[in-house]
């Protein structure tokens, strides 16, 4: 019963819970979605989805994640911090959307998405960094329950529009795309309401605080890029060198092994908040906390991982023939995120101490590592070689940022008591 009553635990049970069912709603409508969609159709929608993933730093400068140190460490900053943040973010959009509207025409050869969409896609990156700044400031208030409520019925729109969309008047990947457009753009708006609300939107831009998101923010652009670029690199050049139709078998399958990547995304939207206000205390036997959580996580999460891949079999039963290939690329999928949610319990050092440069470098050269591999395998083996470049990628980078932070971060890794080191 004390378990239960730990701030950790009680945060972590609604954060599962609400990216559950976030997720859920879109993997249980999966089997209906694969009847309606082709392979390629799928490859379609996961190019659009990277160039919005690709711009969504370059337009915010990650200020979702700044806001979460100056909340800890300078609240009484807070508003006047959050409206230079959006005001910046106002101007990045604009100056993002003249280049797409230059480059249209190549950008709709490369990913073979129509140029209606590719015109306003930094504004729709807009949309979903404006739900995650709310979300952010939610986490870092622990109000998990107003972060569940809200994440959840924006996906329930976002589904029951695009259902709509493609079952009754027939649209394919279109659907989706509309869908997504129309339900973070109310989503974006209801943020607006929500901040204006709470006080944060205030009339003073302060150079100071747009220098330290740039600061903060600049240095997680390559970080953030590394990511999609670990994420997504593999579906381009599986297009690329297979087609769409492979890209789609292969988007299906990472879909499911991203069930892990669910997991281990909720427990780390309660961890950052949490672990913030262990650091900020200084104390050694809040450190030592820290890091036996970490352990406990370390096992968990791959015990975890290895139990679900015996329930594969049972998901792709009902997902269709079409895209039984697609399984066994699960486990390896699915260790990739185990590793990825590691390297998160051990990243988390670097933001708060506004280290973003060295975990920014480590990102890059993860990336690297992963693109290479990638353009050696995936000729060859396909989408079985996309998905081991992907874990081995984040498994590199899980042990580079867990050895670096050592010097970032002294913490009591070998698990012993202040006392004892005395």
């Amino acid at each position: 019963m004390k378990l239960l009553k730990n701030k950790l635990i009680q945060s972590l049970g609604i954060y599962t819970l609400s990216n559950v069912l976030n997720s859920a709603i879109p993997f249980l409508l999966l089997p209906l979605l694969t009847t309606y969609l082709a392979p390629s159709d799928y490859g379609v929608l996961t190019n659009y989805n990277s160039l919005i993933n690709i711009l969504v730093p370059f337009v915010s400068l990650n200020l979702m994640a700044s806001l979460q140190v100056i909340f800890i460490k300078d609240k009484a900053e807070f508003p006047s911090y959050i409206s230079s943040g959006m005001a910046t973010m106002g101007a990045l959009t604009l100056f993002f959307s003249i280049l797409l509207f230059v480059f249209s025409a190549q950008l709709e050869e490369l990913l073979g998405v129509p140029r209606r969409f590719i015109y306003l896609t930094a504004v729709y990156a807009t949309y979903q960094n404006l739900v995650e700044v709310v979300l952010s400031i939610w986490r870092m208030e622990e109000k998990a329950l107003s972060y569940g409520i809200f994440r959840v019925a924006r996906t329930i729109i976002e589904l029951s529009i695009a259902v709509i969309l493609i079952t009754v008047f027939g649209l394919s990947f279109e659907g989706t795309i509309y869908a997504l457009i129309y339900s973070y753009g109310a989503g974006a708006i209801v943020t607006i309401y929500i901040l204006f609300r709470k006080g944060l939107l205030v009339n003073n831009i302060q150079k100071r605080h747009v220098m330290h998101l740039i600061t903060y923010g600049l240095p997680l652009i390559p970080h953030v890029l590394g990511g999609v670029i670990v994420m997504y690199s593999d579906k381009l050049v599986l297009t690329y060198y297979h087609g769409l139709t492979s890209n789609g078998i292969y988007s299906v399958g990472f879909m499911v092994g991203q069930v892990i990547g669910l997991l281990q995304n909720s427990f780390n939207q309660a961890w950052v908040p949490w672990v913030f206000k262990k650091l900020k205390s200084g104390s050694h036997s809040e450190k030592l906390s820290v890091v036996k959580w970490t352990y406990i996580y370390f096992i968990g999460i791959l015990v975890i991982t290895g139990l679900f891949y015996l329930c594969t079999p049972l998901i792709f039963y009902f997902l269709g023939k079409s895209y039984g290939a697609g399984m066994e690329l699960v486990l390896w999928i699915a260790l990739g995120f185990a590793f990825n949610g590691m390297y998160k319990m051990v990243g988390v050092y670097f933001f708060y101490e506004e280290r973003t440069r060295p975990i920014a470098l480590v990102s890059i050269l993860t990336a690297v590592v992963n693109l290479l591999l990638i353009l050696w395998w995936v000729p060859d083996y396909g989408y079985t070689g996309a998905s081991i470049a992907t874990m081995i990628a984040l498994f590199l980078q899980f042990i580079a940022t867990w050895i670096w932070s050592f010097s970032v971060t002294k913490m009591p890794w070998n698990l012993k008591s202040e006392d004892s080191e005395a």
